[in-house]
Order: C-alpha cells, then structure tokens, then sequence
C-alpha cells in the first residue's frame, strides 16, 4: 500500500487496491491547460501528451484510459512534464473522471488491457471477505 506524508503524519489514501500488480510509474507531458487535477485522474494519450479522460471526446482518442494521474498538480496554460501510474491495482471508488456523467468502471477493459486492474475500497459482504 502507498503512504502519503504530509506536516500531520501518514496516511493512507486508499488509491492504490493491492499489491498483486506491481505498480509502476513512467514521467510523461501533459497537455498544457488551465485547470487542477488531483492524484487519481484518468488520463489519455492525445497525440503524443495526456489530457484528462473524456468520455464524449471519442474522434480525438481523449475517450480512452491509459495511465492514473500520481500526484495533484496545477496547471497554467503550459505543459508539463508529471509522473503517472502505468500499471497497478487502483480502487475504482477513488478513481477521477472528467464528467458526473462518466465513471472508472466504463473504462476498466481499456485499463485493463495496459496492466492497470480495478478493485473496490468497499465490499457486498463485510463479514466473508472471500
């Protein structure tokens, strides 16, 4: 499981599901806009740099996961270069998408395919875990 530290201590986040799939990161450009993005956003490959993920953006490529976002980050217009998580098992509840509309589930088989596996932070039965 990752921990995260800040000035209060350490906490877990519950981003990270598992440790059956080894996780991986790579340093990557993301498309420079204005906007926030917190640790846990999908994002898509759009002509050689990541965007966030838009499901209703299908002409562009911008409708298909590829990596998860590792760390918050503000941009201003310009791209930067940002670490992502290329491989992995995530929790789909902590997961962020773009739309209210959309959710991480609708894009488990495209993550699925790049070694990026969906778990859930909750399960049906508390008391069988199995």
């Amino acid at each position: 499981m990752e921990m995260i530290s800040n000035m209060n201590g350490t906490h877990y986040d519950e981003l990270i599901g598992g440790t059956a799939v080894p996780v991986l990161t790579k340093n990557v450009t993301l498309k420079g806009v204005t906007a926030s993005y917190k640790r846990g956003t999908l994002l898509a490959l759009v002509g050689g740099k990541y965007e966030i993920v838009d499901s209703t953006a299908s002409e562009s490529g911008a409708d298909k996961a590829s990596v998860i976002l590792a760390n918050d980050i503000v941009l201003s217009g310009t791209d930067v270069v940002t670490t992502v998580y290329i491989s992995g098992q995530f929790n789909r509840e902590k997961l962020i998408v773009a739309q209210t509309s959309d959710n991480a589930t609708a894009h488990e088989e495209e993550l699925r395919a790049v070694n990026i596996y969906l778990t859930s932070v909750t399960t049906e039965d508390e008391d069988n875990p199995y």
